[in-house]
């Protein structure tokens, strides 16, 4: 369409076929395919395609096709040029793995883009008929599969492979199937749910959990250990954002029966867009991991004593902080204490039946199938008494629902015998601080809802008046700091679900659900957000976002999510971006022209936010009295730009 006036483009009747109506993943910042691209790139990338369709010759329509796919990118809004970088700029599509549509997008010409294109391809397609000559013939030296490695014996027969190369997923790094959208719908390719639904990845449409990718991969590896020959090798691409993935996936190859060998770094061509923003934090390179397939399978052998006691200690904090917890909440936060005590690879051999009987012993399951503290067992010495009282009256309340002090009393006594002999009078005091007697006989708790989900030692660690702050990310010591502030003005911390793994966090009492009702994919994204501070009755009351190197704009996406749960956030301004002042700039940008600030959602007028060193200088002011109000830090909370 060179040549052609805005004019003429706004009165062209374009007839040929596009992906018309094509919805885009959720967190798009546009809805439809078609939506990406200008009138002049829509139309030209029609006619070319119509034009390749006519190609009779098959291997000539698919290479051309393969260099229209390769200047979709290119060719939609959602390139853009980076002055920073030399040699022009990058798509957001690669830059943030989501369709982000940069603020000044960059229109190109299409049959440039696609002439250039088709010239390289040309080139490779001559280079390699030079190197390879016939060898290479598919179906005879080659074959070419589109199928889950979970049906790999489709294809290849038991113990007949020497040799596997494979390159997983990056479990949440990458949404393959989401971003794959648009090259789907303008190549005529179906993507259907089931499809979605057996993806190996993390997050993604259909919002699925760490635990999903992990038994997607196991399921494939099994497929690989069988395929190979016995002493056959398996390399293995890693380059996960989450390092700790590393361990999780290395040692379930050993449980499956490969023996670890070695690992080789391999750099990368081009750094990515998350090591350039986090140097330290982001592998600047592909870790290949080499396995050998060993000829027995290792058996698991009885579990040590010292792993025993630590899983059990583990486990008991753990239930006696949330007032009960399931399997995976403790073996959560066992593996940490794993690796402190150089015992997690004797016990990445064991399996989940060996943990489950190391639980039983000690442990019981409830109505609500979480994990208890057995009747007449001895809650751990770390406990204070006065809190062990406490553990076994919220127990006991939660299970009958009402009790006389009588009763309460007859039933507490017994549980405490191996331990701290308790007064009258300690269990009243109890009683009187998490439970309420209406009528003058009956106690029940005082909130079911908060004690459902918090129960435990007092939030945090408190030394000749001041607080002491942990050791940890600074991300996570604000985390840790405004955790407390919640406390001081009288609410309930929500930490949320990455952050709350941290073990530096994870001594903190936090809640573990929040009482909203929205949309599951909208509550995935509401427990992303880094804190909530909450009423008695886990109702969001104000929620952080901090925000150091991460996208400011996923900041904007959760707390539109929470907005659509708790609408009256927005209109008290509860929603609040922390980070640091060098970001200012960035900040500004994102909140006036990200696709949140106007119409629709109007976010500029609902939300604040703080730079990271305010709440850092103004601590020892606000924890130097007992208590505080929440007004006394909205007061150094700031407007957006485009909000004053």
């Amino acid at each position: 369409m060179r040549g052609a006036s805005p004019e003429d483009l706004e009165n062209y009747e374009l007839k040929e076929w596009y992906p018309k109506g094509i919805r885009l993943p959720s967190n798009a910042d546009k809805e439809y395919v078609d939506d990406l691209f200008g009138k002049a790139q829509l139309i030209t990338l029609a006619h070319l395609r119509k034009a390749i369709m006519r190609i009779k010759y098959e291997q000539a329509k698919g290479l051309l096709l393969f260099a229209f796919s390769g200047i979709l990118a290119r060719a939609s809004i959602t390139y853009g040029i980076d002055p920073k970088h030399a040699g022009g700029g990058d798509s957001g599509i690669f830059k943030v793995y989501r369709y982000w549509v940069p603020p000044n997008p960059d229109y190109r010409d299409v049959w440039d883009l696609f002439a250039t294109r088709a010239r390289l391809v040309a080139k490779a397609k001559n280079d390699s008929n030079v190197q390879f000559d016939d060898f290479v013939r598919e179906d005879k030296t080659f074959s070419v599969y589109q199928d889950s490695a979970e049906n790999l014996f489709k294809y290849v027969e038991r113990g007949t492979a020497d040799y596997i190369y494979t390159d997983p997923p990056y479990g949440a790094h990458i949404a393959y199937l989401d971003l794959s959208t648009m090259w789907h719908s303008w190549l005529g390719f179906e993507v259907n749910d089931e499809m979605r639904q057996k993806e190996a990845i993390e997050g993604g449409e259909k919002q699925l959990d760490e635990q999903h990718y992990l038994s997607a991969l196991q399921k494939s590896f099994e497929q690989m250990f069988h395929a190979l020959k016995n002493d056959a090798w398996l390399s293995l691409v890693f380059h996960h954002k989450k390092t700790n993935l590393w361990y999780s996936i290395r040692e379930m190859l050993r449980y499956i029966g490969f023996n670890y060998v070695n690992t080789v770094a391999q750099p990368l061509a081009k750094q990515t867009f998350h090591k350039v923003n986090n140097p330290l934090r982001v592998l600047g390179e592909s870790l290949i991991l080499n396995f050998q397939k060993s000829a027995t399978r290792r058996i698991s052998q009885p579990m040590s004593l010292p792993m025993a006691n630590l899983i059990k200690n583990v486990a008991e904090r753990v239930i006696y902080r949330n007032g009960g917890a399931t399997t995976e909440e403790i073996l959560r936060e066992v593996v940490p204490d794993l690796f402190d005590n150089d015992l997690f690879f004797d016990a990445s051999s064991k399996s989940l039946g060996d943990i489950l009987a190391i639980l039983e012993s000690d442990f019981e399951l409830d109505e609500s199938n979480l994990w208890q503290i057995k009747a007449g067992r001895q809650v751990g010495n770390f406990i204070p008494p006065r809190e062990r009282i406490k553990y076994y009256v919220i127990g006991y309340l939660r299970k009958v629902g009402k009790a006389t002090f009588d009763n309460v009393l007859t039933t507490i006594f017994p549980l405490l015998a191996n331990g701290h002999q308790p007064a009258v009078g300690d269990v009243a005091d109890v009683l009187k601080e998490v439970a309420v007697s209406k009528d003058g006989i009956n106690w029940e708790l005082k909130s079911q809802a908060v004690f459902g989900m918090q129960i435990g030692l007092s939030l945090v660690a408190e030394k000749g008046g001041k607080y002491e702050i942990p050791e940890g990310t600074s991300h996570n010591q604000l985390v840790y700091r405004l955790a407390i502030l919640c406390q001081k003005c009288g609410f309930v911390p929500f930490i949320g679900r990455h952050e709350r793994s941290d073990p530096m966090l994870a001594r903190l009492t936090s809640l573990t659900s929040l009482n909203v009702k929205a949309k599951p994919e909208q509550i995935g994204r509401i427990e992303q957000i880094d804190l909530i501070w909450a009423k008695e009755d886990a109702t969001p009351i104000w929620a952080f976002e901090i925000e150091e190197n991460t996208p400011i704009l996923s900041a904007l996406e959760r707390f539109h999510a929470l907005l659509s749960a708790v609408p009256e956030l927005g209109k008290r301004r509860q929603l609040t971006i922390v980070a640091p002042k060098a970001r200012q700039r960035k900040l500004h940008q994102e909140l006036t022209s990200s696709s949140y600030i106007g119409h629709p959602s109007y976010l500029e007028n609902k939300i604040t936010y703080i730079f990271s060193e305010d709440p850092e200088k103004s601590f020892s002011r606000f924890t130097s009295k007992p208590s505080m109000q929440p007004n006394e830090l909205y007061a150094i909370c700031k407007l957006p730009p485009a909000a004053r």
